[in-house]
C-alpha cells in the first residue's frame, strides 16, 4: 500500500468522524427542541396554600373589651308602717293619765268610779257607753278597790264592746268585691281609697277604683295621683257627671276584666243634705242592678279629730245606705281614739281599718285586742305594741 493509499484512507476516516460528530449535535438538538422547556419561575406562579388561621388561645387572646355595665336602681325603700302604740300616744297618755288620778286618788269607791266615768268620756268614748263601762266593772268588782284589779277589769270591758261588734268582711266568691266609701267632707276619703286600693292588690290583686267623686273641684286628678302611686286603674268621667255613671262603668269594666276588687270613691257631702244622700242610694241601687249584692261592702270614713259628732255622722249615713264597718282616719292626730269604743256600742259596727299617718303604708287593719293593749301600755310597751295584724 502506497502512502497516497495511506492518506487517502486517513482523510476518508476523519471526514467520516467528523460526520458522525456533526450527525450527533444534529440528534441531540432536534431532540433539545421537541422537548418542552419548562417555563420559567414555576414556583413563583404556582398559588401559595393560604395560611392557616391561628385561633387565639386562652393564653393569646387579648382580654375583650368589657361591655359598660347598666345602671340597675337599687330597691325602694319600703318605710315600716306606724305602730298603733305610736298611732294612740296621745290618746293613751290622756287617758292613763286620768284612769291613774282615779285609781290613786281616793280610796272611797263611789270616787273611784266616778273618776272612771270621768276618764272615759275625755277620752271620747261618750258618755252613755262609760256609763255603762263603770257600771260592768263595778258589779264584777264589787268593794273591790285594788288599782290592779280594777284597770284589768276596765280592759276586759272595753274589749269585750268592741269584739262584740265585729263581723267577717263580705265574700264575693267569683265576682269583684265592691267596697263603696262614704263620708262627709275633709276627713281623707280620698287617700283612704288609695290607701286601701294599694292594700287590697297586694292582697287580692288587681284593683279598680271609681272616681264617682264628680262633684269637687280637682278631686278626679287628686284621685288619679293616688291610684298611679297604689298602682290602680280608674274608671272616671268628666267633673259633673252622674256618680251612679262612673259607678256603672267601673263595675262593668271590672267584669269585663275580671278584677277582684272595685272601690268606689264618692262626694263628701253633709249628712243634713238629703238631696246628697239619695245620691248614694242612687249608687247602691244602680250598682246592685249590675252585679247582685253589690255592693258588697259600705264602710264610712270618719275622722277620729270628730270625737262624738261622728256618731251623728255614722246615724244619719246608716239611715240612708247600709253601713257594714267604719274606716277611722287621722287617729294618729287626736287624743280622743276613745270614739272607737263609742261607734262599736252605739252603731254595733266594727271598725275594719285605722289610719296612723299619711303615708300610703300607714293604713292599718283593726284589731281590738292589741288596740285595747296599746290603750293601756305603758309608753315604752305602747310604742312597741302592734304585730301581724296591723301589717299594711
Amino acid at each position: 500500500m502506497t502512502p497516497f493509499d495511506i492518506a487517502l484512507i486517513l482523510t476518508i476516516a476523519a471526514g467520516a468522524g467528523s460526520s458522525l460528530v456533526f450527525i450527533g449535535v444534529l440528534i441531540q438538538w432536534s431532540l433539545r427542541k421537541a422537548r418542552p422547556s419548562r417555563p420559567p419561575r414555576l414556583e413563583a406562579e404556582l398559588p401559595q396554600p393560604a395560611e392557616r388561621a391561628v385561633e387565639p388561645t386562652p393564653e393569646t387572646a387579648e382580654p375583650a373589651e368589657a361591655a359598660p355595665a347598666q345602671y340597675v336602681a337599687p330597691p325602694a325603700t319600703v318605710r315600716e308602717p306606724v305602730r298603733i302604740g305610736l298611732g294612740l300616744r296621745k290618746t293613751r297618755e290622756n287617758f292613763l293619765a286620768r284612769i291613774r288620778a282615779a285609781l290613786t286618788g281616793s280610796a272611797k269607791i263611789d270616787d273611784i268610779y266616778e273618776g272612771l266615768e270621768e276618764a272615759l268620756i275625755a277620752a271620747d268614748v261618750g258618755v252613755e257607753a262609760s256609763m255603762k263601762i263603770a257600771s260592768a266593772v263595778r258589779a264584777k268588782l264589787g268593794n273591790d278597790n285594788r288599782p290592779d284589779a280594777i284597770r284589768d277589769a276596765l280592759k276586759a270591758e272595753i274589749a269585750t264592746i268592741l269584739i262584740s261588734a265585729e263581723r267577717r268582711p263580705a265574700d264575693s266568691g267569683d265576682a269583684p268585691l265592691v267596697i263603696m266609701l262614704v263620708g262627709v267632707n275633709g276627713v281623707g276619703k280620698t287617700t283612704t281609697v288609695a290607701k286601701l286600693a294599694a292594700r287590697l292588690k297586694a292582697e287580692r290583686g288587681s284593683v279598680i277604683v271609681a272616681a264617682a267623686d264628680t262633684f269637687r273641684a280637682a278631686a278626679i286628678e287628686q284621685l288619679e295621683v293616688w291610684c298611679d302611686r297604689a298602682g290602680a286603674d280608674i274608671i272616671k268621667q268628666s267633673q259633673g257627671s252622674d256618680p251612679a255613671a262612673v259607678a256603672f262603668d267601673a263595675v262593668n269594666a271590672a267584669i269585663a276584666r275580671k278584677t277582684r276588687t272595685v272601690l268606689i270613691d264618692t262626694a263628701g257631702r253633709l249628712q243634713t243634705k238629703v238631696n246628697l244622700m239619695e245620691e248614694l242610694k242612687k249608687i247602691v241601687r244602680v250598682v246592685a242592678r249590675e252585679l247582685p249584692g253589690a255592693p258588697h261592702e259600705t264602710w264610712l270614713v270618719l275622722d277620729a279629730n270628730t270625737g262624738q259628732n261622728a256618731l251623728s255622722q255614722a246615724a244619719i249615713f246608716g239611715d240612708a245606705v247600709p253601713l257594714t264597718g267604719v274606716v277611722l282616719a287621722k287617729l294618729d292626730s287626736t287624743a280622743k281614739g276613745g270614739v272607737v269604743v263609742a261607734v262599736a256600742d252605739r252603731l254595733k259596727i266594727p271598725v275594719r281599718f285605722v289610719g296612723l299617718g299619711e303615708a300610703i303604708e300607714d293604713l292599718r287593719e283593726f284589731d281590738a285586742r292589741e288596740f285595747v293593749d296599746a290603750l293601756f301600755a305603758s309608753d315604752g310597751a305602747g310604742e312597741q305594741s302592734a304585730s301581724g295584724s296591723y301589717a299594711a
